[in-house]
């Protein structure tokens, strides 16, 4: 058993202290929702930071790009969550996050950015709600053993869901974005378009001519406009795309998040949705007026490749989780350990004698 230092208690002796199990209730990375809610602290800008007047867009017909882009790099990230462990009334959350890139030529398809010999960016994690350790003074790592640690990532956000878990499970989501930015600021030097999956937040870089990064959110859960624009967004056909908008990233920030929304197949009346994405960059509001013809150029490029990278199969996620970066998650996926010896060490180290389901 761990010894205490004075004061200072190891993670695994504060578990035990708290009398922490593992829910035998869990099952698989799946067994929790795993979509979490967008920031949107910030307004959307006036419309002098527009592609078009706000007035000219009921008038905006859908822009349809023809072809540029000969290659782009792809970056995602994954979690999979291991453990749930209860730890009085509270929950943590035992996880693993990986980011990588895979790069895609006109010419020779899909390349990954990383193998066995060059493994993507991983790091083990337990998410905890901010407030578990108050009081206490506690590490920061948990040793399940010889390099097999796990890093505390704390959320304080409150959600729809139960507000420990939710917090649990942002917190490691935390850790993956700050791993997807890293790979992000890994390939700025290629000079190449980046498209990251998911928002972009902040921390994240900023608007370059060419490169982007260009965030695709596949699952639009906030607008950032007018719910009156709706019309309009059904009315995009495939390969078309509205004009850009802004919006503060943040209250009182100078950060923009620059946007427009875009169809990737065919439109289907009875699923208005099918197909909507957004794609998203940041730029600070002072350099608005020298990159608003590059904003186009780039959003035009990103737009007349996206459709191509896609199908309406009948496939979870199919036709928003195009398929580079299905082929980049599926590859991440195999870096991760297994949940069953996870819990398995996890069990052991707090001491408990518990039967496997």
């Amino acid at each position: 058993m761990e010894e205490k230092r004075g004061s200072y208690l190891t993670l695994t002796d504060f578990l035990r202290e708290k009398m922490a199990q593992v829910d035998h209730w869990f099952y698989e990375e799946d067994s929790f929702p795993r979509f979490f809610r967008e920031e949107n602290d910030g307004s959307l800008a006036a419309s002098e930071l527009w592609e078009i007047e706000e007035g000219d867009f009921p008038s905006w017909s859908g822009k349809r790009p023809s072809p540029g882009l000969e290659e782009i790099y792809l970056v995602d990230g994954r979690m999979r969550i291991h453990a749930r462990i209860i730890v009085l009334m509270k929950t943590a959350l035992l996880g693993e996050v990986a980011a990588g890139f895979a790069w895609w030529q006109k010419d020779r398809g899909l390349s990954l950015g990383f193998s066995p010999q060059n493994p993507p960016k991983l790091e083990r994690v337990l998410g905890a709600p901010e407030g578990l350790f108050s009081g206490e003074m506690v590490s920061r790592e948990l040793s399940l053993g010889p390099g097999f640690v796990f890093h505390v990532w704390e959320s304080a956000r409150a959600s729809r869901y139960p507000q420990e878990l939710e917090a649990a499970q942002q917190a490691i989501f935390s850790a993956m974005q700050v791993l997807e930015s890293k790979v992000v600021k890994d390939l700025l030097s290629r000079s190449s378009c980046i498209i990251k999956d998911g928002t972009l937040h902040e921390g994240d870089p900023e608007f370059q001519p060419g490169v982007g990064p260009c965030g695709l959110v596949k699952r639009v859960e906030d607008l950032h406009l007018p719910h009156s624009y709706l019309e309009s967004l059904f009315k995009l056909e495939r390969g078309e795309r509205t004009p850009f908008f802004s919006a503060y990233l943040k209250k009182d920030s100078p950060t923009l998040r620059v946007f427009c929304y875009t169809r990737l197949v065919e439109r289907d009346d009875n699923y208005p949705w099918k197909g909507l994405v957004r794609l998203e960059t940041l730029l600070n509001k002072e350099r608005w007026t020298e990159e608003k013809d590059n904003l186009s150029l780039f959003f035009d490029g990103v737009v007349s490749l996206l459709p191509f990278l896609t199908a309406d199969f009948p496939a979870k996620r199919l036709p928003e989780n195009i398929f580079p970066v299905i082929a980049l998650e599926e590859h991440l996926g195999q870096y991760f350990s297994s949940p069953p010896f996870v819990q398995g060490l996890i069990r052991k180290t707090l001491g408990r004698k518990e039967k496997d389901e």
